[in-house]
């Protein structure tokens, strides 16, 4: 899988609720940061997710782009409350995403 790949396949999984297919594409050392949570390798990460695994739903892709170590997605994520709209940022080495950076409005959330 090229670093494009790598990305989309975290968002199809991702949104489709299917978060044993996450672990093989993060780095051990992955780091995560978003407006609710942080977290330093994918140990962390992985857990709180288990814990509270994402609702299966739709997304509809906006954009995409990429440089040689990073890939950026924009994208609709179908929510059953409403859609949200996403920007996700990975760093990607080896094939392993190593750095992701979340970006959505929080305000449904207060």
């Amino acid at each position: 899988m090229n670093n494009r790949e790598v990305a989309l396949e975290f968002v199809k999984s991702f949104c489709a609720g299917d978060i044993n297919e996450l672990a093989p594409l993060l780095a051990n050392d992955l780091k995560f940061k978003g407006p609710l949570f942080q977290f330093e390798s994918s140990v962390a990460y992985m857990r709180s997710l288990q814990e509270d695994p994402p609702e299966k739903s739709g997304y509809r892709l906006l954009s995409v782009t990429e440089s040689n170590d990073s890939v950026s997605i924009f994208y609709e994520y179908q929510k059953r409350e409403g859609p949200i709209t996403i920007a996700q940022s990975f760093r990607i080495a080896n094939r392993k995403i190593s750095e992701i950076l979340l970006v959505f409005d929080t305000r449904e959330f207060a």
